[in-house]
């Protein structure tokens, strides 16, 4: 499964491949910009 994330305040904009990974990259993208909010987007499709 793939997903994808986003950050509301910047540019970055990243796919992972597995839940894990997505949910590592966000937390540490949050953690050092403590003003930013990440989703992520589960890519699969209906």
């Amino acid at each position: 499964m793939a997903y994808q994330l986003r950050c509301d305040s910047c540019e970055f904009d990243r796919e992972c491949s597995d839940w894990a990974e997505a949910n590592r990259y966000a937390s540490e993208h949050e953690a050092e910009y403590g003003d930013h909010w990440v989703t992520i987007r589960d890519l699969q499709k209906a």
